[in-house]
């Protein structure tokens, strides 16, 4: 690790003195197009007043211990004046920033203080949706979406960067059919509704809820995909909850849903009373704390007490894991932060881990925390989280 930092240090000092080969113009290049923060940091050292900066240190900085680091790896030059204009460099400029900065930030595997560099790029997710309308019209909504009104099919909407708001103005002609439309959530996304009859439905990331923008006097029924937080109004009419395979019916409580394509399905109690059904006929009433889970590939419905704080600290702003596997982790993460995960072996998939992560803030802390278990290496590039031991 400390090689390759006073390599890449004697490379731009090389560079810098205008001593560089073409050879190593093609090293120092590839080193640069390893990640935006390698070119960020050479293109600081480069800058004309930085170096005067360090040039004004160069009294108070002593070099000796790093530069007899930096002298191992420069080749021997027999021209003398060649060979004290490139140590200049190296031992004024370089040095200060590189044996710092470098030593601890940009190598392979990253060191803690690198990812509190690299890892600014991964930032959290924000409130962002796609509603889609009865007719296929589109509407996208982010941070920048102002406030509006509108009026859909019997309801007025009010929406805005944070919220959809259904309310109903007038009683409407009986249609043969509910009008549906659908909010979507994508990657690094999250968004909140609230339906004609008064619930309020929070939506997590890669998430779908499809609802009738009015209900009528029979049962209220949208369809999940993903995950979401229902606090549901009583009116007198059950609500119920469609995912595949799942169904989750309730007059009036507060819960969560966790229903993602290819894993396992939770439901969890908060507050009131919830029925799960399943596909194959199998029911359960579950009470406050408990939890349904339906497993891929068994259709039967196992129920637990939990700490129903745990599963739905998401919105409040905190995500908790409990001695999970990094790969269960990582994918919650991942559609969170909207980034690439990899992972150098299997092994490193069943790895356990448990910590809360503050959900408005950049992936370094969690980052941190792994390399601090010494468990498993973390090399961070731009949008990509690559695991190794």
């Amino acid at each position: 690790m400390i090689k390759q930092d006073f390599y890449i240090a004697n490379l731009i000092a090389r560079y810098l003195s205008e001593e560089i080969t073409p050879e190593e113009t093609i090293k120092l290049t590839t080193w640069r197009e390893e990640s935006t923060a390698h070119e960020i940091l050479f293109k600081k050292i480069c800058d004309e007043e930085n170096q005067k900066q360090h040039f004004r240190q160069k009294t108070a900085f002593n070099p000796s211990f790093g530069w007899k680091e930096v002298e191992k790896r420069i080749k021997r030059n027999n021209n003398r004046s060649r060979y004290i204009k490139i140590v200049n460099y190296a031992a004024i400029i370089l040095l200060p920033v590189l044996f710092v900065s470098i030593s601890m930030k940009f190598t392979s595997p990253v060191s803690l203080s690198d990812k509190q560099f690299i890892a600014q790029s991964i930032l959290p997710g924000e409130s962002k949706a796609i509603l889609t309308l009865e007719n296929g019209q589109t509407i996208h909504i982010n941070k920048e979406t102002e406030s509006l009104l509108e009026k859909i099919d019997g309801a007025r909407v009010h929406m805005d960067s944070t919220m959809l708001n259904y309310q109903v103005t007038s009683k409407t002609a009986k249609k043969n059919k509910p009008v549906y439309n659908k909010v979507e959530t994508p990657r690094g996304g999250e968004y909140a509704l609230l339906l004609s009859d008064g619930t309020k439905v929070h939506l997590n990331a890669m998430t779908s809820l499809r609802f009738p923008v009015t209900f009528d006097n029979g049962p209220r029924k949208v369809e999940l995909e993903g995950e979401a937080y229902f606090e549901v109004c009583k009116t007198g009419q059950p609500f119920i909850v469609c995912t595949q395979g799942m169904q989750v019916e309730v007059l009036g409580t507060t819960f969560n849903i966790s229903a993602y394509p290819q894993e396992e399905y939770q439901t969890t109690l908060v507050n009131g009373s919830v029925k799960v059904n399943t596909e194959t006929g199998e029911s359960c009433i579950l009470k406050p704390s408990q939890q349904a889970t339906i497993s891929l590939g068994n259709s039967s419905i196992q129920i637990r007490m939990v700490d129903a704080g745990f599963y739905t600290s998401w919105i409040k702003g905190k995500i908790h894991f409990k001695d999970q596997r990094l790969e269960d982790i990582m994918k919650i993460l991942s559609r969170w932060y909207d980034m690439e995960v990899i992972f150098a072996n299997e092994k490193i998939k069943d790895l356990r881990f448990g910590c809360n992560v503050d959900r408005y803030s950049e992936i370094t802390p969690f980052v941190r925390l792994l390399e601090e278990t010494q468990k498993v290496h973390v090399k961070v590039n731009n949008k990509t989280i690559t695991f190794y031991n």
